[in-house]
């Protein structure tokens, strides 16, 4: 197969595992399912479409970190991340939200904490609300701890306190 055929042949691959399993029988495919997608997501053009991809990479990175495989989990939420499209905070906040959040917690696992600072960033800028932004400071308290930025670690989590209004 010529090497610029194959991402439409993964991408029709994938497409017709979707059409053809049922809905209570994805989890058994998720994996080969996305990794046919995200080989093909080259030739998805409409924005609904690279949403819909984003959702199942979240969906297999949570899988992945719940089987404690956490460089393919990083992997899939990052492929996740990399199909959102401009604006995407304000038009798919909860998918933004969850994908950088779960991305930083895998990142965390890997030990890659300059990911991690980066990935938390990104949410503690963007998220709305406080209660949003919780789950990135504990990862990022944890990773700052991990690197022996003990004094950083406190601080933040000194501020989180304050601003809980402990």
């Amino acid at each position: 197969i010529p090497e610029n055929e194959q991402g439409h042949l993964h991408r029709c691959i994938g497409y017709w595992i979707l059409k053809h399993i049922s809905n209570d029988t994805v989890d058994d495919v998720l994996f080969i399912l996305v990794d046919q997608l995200n080989r093909g997501k080259r030739c998805i053009e409409e924005d609904n479409q690279r949403i819909d991809l984003a959702v199942l990479n979240l969906r297999a990175g949570k899988k992945a970190m719940s089987l404690a495989t956490f460089l393919g989990a990083a992997s899939y939420l990052k492929a996740g991340i990399n199909l959102l499209c401009d604006g995407h905070w304000e038009r798919y906040y909860d998918l933004s939200l969850q994908l950088y959040s779960s991305y930083a917690e895998a990142e965390f696992c890997n030990g890659h904490f300059q990911e991690v600072g980066r990935a938390t960033g990104i949410v503690i800028k963007h998220a709305t609300l406080f209660e949003d932004k919780l789950r990135v400071y504990s990862t990022l308290i944890k990773s700052l701890a991990g690197e022996s930025k003990l004094q950083s670690a406190i601080d933040i989590g000194i501020k989180v306190i304050i601003d809980l209004g402990v």
